[in-house]
This record gives structure tokens, C-alpha cells and sequence, in this order.
């Protein structure tokens, strides 16, 4: 019986649903001198398989990113320059497929930076919502 009741248990995990897949993860270099701003954005497109509700979740090494957006740090080969990613929506529900264009804006004034190229590390991650719509 137990034997019956394992082998249940490791077919319903198998038959769960495939996860989500980024599809599309752009996120250009941003070419930063201190006298200037510098503005960047970063594409996303999620698609989650069947019918099924999924939560986005964006984060930086710092951390979770939250609406409406939060400070990132970009990492160059002569340092780091600090910036902000905005425009993170309220509603990061994906059902099907779903696209996110966050705007990212390094403000000038940061002298101690030298000018050049840098990137912002980003992850994105996916869980499923039971229960249909969140």
C-alpha cells in the first residue's frame, strides 16, 4: 500500500505543468559619464504554458524588485554606478504569454564613477497561482 501510494504521488508530480520560460530577456549595456544621465531598458517576455495564472517576479542581487521600480546597481569592468529600473506594474500576472518593458535611468552627478559601460544583473522567476485568477 505504501509502495501504491508513493508511485501516486511521483506520477502527480511528473504530470504537473511545465514551468514558465523567459523568452526574451534583453537588457542593452548603458554607456554612463557623470556629467549625463543615462537611460536604458530592460525587455522582458514571459510565456507560461496552458490556461493557468503565473506571478512574475523581478529581482537584482539586492533584491526583489516591487512596483513601481527600485534602485538597481550596474556593474562595469571600472566599477559600479548606481541607477533605478521604473515602471514595474502592480499586476505582474501572466496567463499565455506577457511582455514588460522597464524603463532604467542612471542620474548624472556620480563622480567618483568613471565613464564607461555597464550592465544590470536581473533575474526573473516564475511560480503558479492555484485557484485560477489571483
Amino acid at each position: 500500500m505504501r509502495v501504491l501510494a508513493l508511485l501516486s504521488l511521483l506520477c502527480a508530480a511528473q504530470a504537473a505543468p511545465a514551468p514558465c520560460q523567459v523568452t526574451q530577456l534583453l537588457s542593452a549595456p548603458v554607456t554612463y559619464s557623470a556629467p549625463d544621465s543615462a537611460r536604458g531598458q530592460i525587455s522582458v517576455r514571459v510565456s507560461c504554458p496552458g490556461t493557468g495564472w503565473y506571478r512574475v517576479q523581478f529581482s537584482t542581487p539586492a533584491g526583489p524588485l516591487l512596483a513601481p521600480g527600485g534602485p538597481v546597481v550596474l556593474r562595469g569592468e571600472r566599477g559600479e554606478v548606481r541607477g533605478e529600473i521604473q515602471g514595474v506594474p502592480l499586476d505582474l500576472r501572466v496567463q499565455g504569454s506577457r511582455a514588460f518593458d522597464l524603463p532604467l535611468v542612471v542620474p548624472a552627478g556620480q563622480w567618483a564613477v568613471p565613464g564607461g559601460t555597464y550592465q544590470v544583473l536581473f533575474a526573473v522567476t516564475t511560480e503558479a497561482v492555484d485557484g485560477g485568477r489571483p
